[in-house]
Formats: C-alpha cells, sequence, structure tokens
C-alpha cells in the first residue's frame, strides 16, 4: 500500500534520483525545490517511489488571467509503474489545487491515457520554429542585457504579451521566473536575457536565449522566451540576433501556431515548425470559477449545459450560463429548466474551452449533436485563436 504525502528536506535526493531515472537525465539534488512548487510523492515503506509537482501559474484565456496549476515532474521507479502511483498523486495534487482556488490545469502529457482518465484532453500547442539568422533583417537599435532591477518590467511585458494570445502561462511566484523562464539550467550555453526599453521605467520586449552546438554550421541562437509589445522592440530584438550571422546557423524561437509577428518579420519564407511540434492537456478544475474567469468575445445569450467528471462529481452541473457583454455568469439551472440529452465529458469540454477543440469536433467525437441548439453559442463563446503557450513544465 502506498503512501500519498508531502516530501521533506530529506527526501531531496530521492525526488531527484527518480526523475533522474524515469527522464534519462543528471540527478542533481541541488536542483530540488520547495519553495516555488507543491510537492507530493508515493512511498513505500518509507521509500519514495513516485513523485509529482505543481507550480502555480496564471494562465490567459480570453485577455484575462485565471489561477492554473502545471503538473509537471510525474516519475515512478519502474518496479512501481503500473500500481496507479501517478494516478493517485496527480489526482491528490488536482483536489488539493482545487480546494485551493485553482480553476484549471495544465500539462505536457508523456501518457495521454492516463491523464484523460483524470480528466484531461489535449487544449494546446508549444509550436518551435527556426529559421536562418541570415534571414532576419538588420537593425542597430539598443538592446540591453537585463539588471537587476528589470525583472518587474519583464513580468508586465510579458503580461501585455500573453494578453493577446489564449493559452500562456506565467509563475505566479518571482523566483520561477528566475529559476525556470530566465535560466536554462543544463541547456546549451551562454544563457542570457536581453531587454529593449520603452516608456521610462517599461520594458517594450525582452528575449531569454541560450546558445547551442549545430554540428559543422557552429551553433545555434535558441530562444526561450522571445517577446514584444511594440513594432521597435520587435525590431531591435531581431536586428540583435542578425549580429550572430558569422557563426550562428539558425534562429530558434517559441510563438503561435501561425508564426506570428517574428514570422511575418523574416526576408523570406524559409522559417519552418521545428520536428517535435508539442501538445499540452487542459483541465477545468472549478467549472462556475473556469467560465467565469476567462474572457470572451461580446456574445449575449443562455444555455445549460451538464458535464461528466470522475474526479470532482461537484463539477457535473446542470449548469445555466448566462453570457453577455464579454462575461458569463454560471449558475446551478434551475429544476425547471430541461437538461442536456447527454452529459459532456469535462477532457472534451476543457479542450472546447480553451478553443483548442471546436463544437464541429466534439460532435464528431460524439460529445454533442449536430442538430443541437446550443451549438452557434458555444461556438461564438469560445471561438479564437489556437492556443499555444511558450514554456515548458
Amino acid at each position: 500500500m502506498l503512501e500519498i504525502r508531502p516530501p521533506t528536506e530529506d527526501d531531496r535526493a530521492a525526488i531527484a534520483s527518480v526523475g533522474a531515472l524515469a527522464f534519462n537525465m543528471e540527478a542533481r539534488a541541488d536542483r530540488v525545490t520547495f519553495d516555488t512548487r507543491r510537492r507530493l510523492c508515493a512511498y513505500a515503506d518509507d521509500q519514495v517511489v513516485a513523485i509529482a509537482h505543481s507550480i502555480p501559474f496564471g494562465q490567459w484565456l480570453g485577455g484575462k488571467q485565471l489561477p492554473c496549476g502545471g503538473i509537471g515532474a510525474v516519475a515512478v521507479l519502474p518496479e512501481y509503474r503500473g500500481q496507479g502511483a501517478a494516478r493517485a498523486l496527480v489526482s491528490e495534487l488536482l483536489a488539493q489545487e482545487r480546494a485551493e482556488g485553482m480553476a484549471v490545469s495544465a500539462l505536457y502529457p508523456a501518457n495521454a491515457a492516463l491523464y484523460r482518465h483524470l480528466g484531461y484532453e489535449y487544449a494546446g500547442l508549444h509550436p518551435g520554429f527556426r529559421a536562418p539568422v541570415a534571414d532576419i533583417p538588420p537593425s542597430r537599435a539598443e538592446v540591453a542585457e537585463m539588471g537587476g532591477t528589470d525583472l518587474d518590467g519583464v513580468i508586465a511585458c510579458f503580461s501585455r504579451f500573453a494578453a493577446a494570445h489564449n493559452g500562456p502561462v506565467q509563475p505566479l511566484d518571482r523566483a520561477c521566473w528566475q529559476t525556470d523562464v530566465l535560466a536554462h539550467p543544463g541547456e546549451g550555453t551562454h544563457q542570457r536575457t536581453v531587454v529593449v526599453a520603452g516608456a521610462p521605467g517599461d520594458i517594450a520586449g525582452y528575449a531569454s536565449y541560450f546558445l547551442e552546438n549545430a554540428g559543422a554550421n557552429g551553433y545555434r541562437v535558441a530562444c526561450k522566451h522571445l517577446v514584444a509589445v511594440t513594432a521597435p522592440a520587435l525590431t531591435a530584438l531581431l536586428g540583435y540576433f542578425r549580429r550572430f550571422e558569422n557563426a550562428a546557423a539558425e534562429i530558434t524561437w517559441f510563438g503561435p501556431p501561425t508564426g506570428g509577428a517574428v514570422g511575418l518579420a523574416l526576408a523570406t519564407s524559409t522559417f519552418a515548425l521545428q520536428p517535435t511540434l508539442n501538445r499540452w492537456m487542459g483541465r477545468i478544475l472549478d467549472v462556475p470559477r473556469a467560465l467565469e474567469g476567462r474572457g470572451y468575445p461580446d456574445v449575449s445569450g443562455d444555455l445549460v449545459i451538464e458535464l461528466s467528471d470522475p474526479l470532482f462529481p461537484g463539477n457535473t452541473g446542470p449548469w445555466l450560463v448566462r453570457a453577455t457583454g464579454g462575461q458569463v455568469v454560471v449558475t446551478l439551472a434551475p429544476e425547471a429548466l430541461p437538461s442536456p440529452a447527454r452529459a459532456v465529458p469535462i477532457g472534451l469540454f476543457s479542450a472546447l474551452y480553451t478553443g483548442f477543440a471546436t463544437v464541429g469536433d466534439l460532435v464528431l467525437r460524439g460529445a454533442l449533436d449536430e442538430s443541437d441548439p446550443r451549438l452557434p453559442i458555444l461556438s461564438a463563446l469560445f471561438g479564437g485563436p489556437v492556443p499555444w503557450m511558450p514554456d515548458f513544465f
């Protein structure tokens, strides 16, 4: 019988060892942090046999930020796999997050079937792009290395950028910005963050990057964040990376599925998706909080929806959703209102909620009928740009 509980400082080495074995990486106990994330472990006779953690994020949907728990580092010793340890750990993490006000959850799955059983579904992309450095337009606009007082400006810049997209997450803990977003432990060399000043005291763009080996072609510039909120800032950042052309074969970055403004700025059409296109999964933890917390187009109308949730029966409803002026109000539907013919699985509804799935997708998956009168308002509420995020966790 496995025991699920928070680890102690004495478990650092064991946590690092389980993660290293699962992900084929170096065991580094010094990188096991307790202050920026919630950790749970599964123990067998006081031995750590499985691990998982949750990072507190804000996730941007419809121009608003919702509290989101990012699940990561789910790992189980090989001899204990298949015994339900991962499912128990993630279930307990989600229950704690929901109780503390998290509206949604997101993760990158190694085992999609496991997370679908827990109510997740694919809900967005992590698109990576690459392009020749020589295709970047030159510019001599001023770019400076990030200083010790720039963190607030960088966070504010990212918030402005992310509010225009669906799906990006940002750490709620400032320390996570330093350790996870702006640093790259174990990745490449010469890790730096550069910034472009905007109005006095304001940062209009920044790039967090490192250099990695590109074989006979020298090296490539790998951007973890390449963020600009003004045209001059984008021009300055791209011009900065053009200056690497004598040694760097390529630049890589993460952006919206279209390639975004960076793709539009390149001199040719030679930029391309990186070979691996990661997808992340999402899950609504609290239906009223999630629906009321995101932004919407200016849509008006009412609908009743009932959900099936294997983990949280309180999410089932049926819910009366009233939309007006870019907001919704969610209450339990009065008994006088007819309930839907069938409940929509929480995972498929979560995929619709982020905008990754369409109502047509849910019809083809059998969750909605093609004659359902709710289809137009559901489509209008959740339509929008394909959700994506620049961060992998």
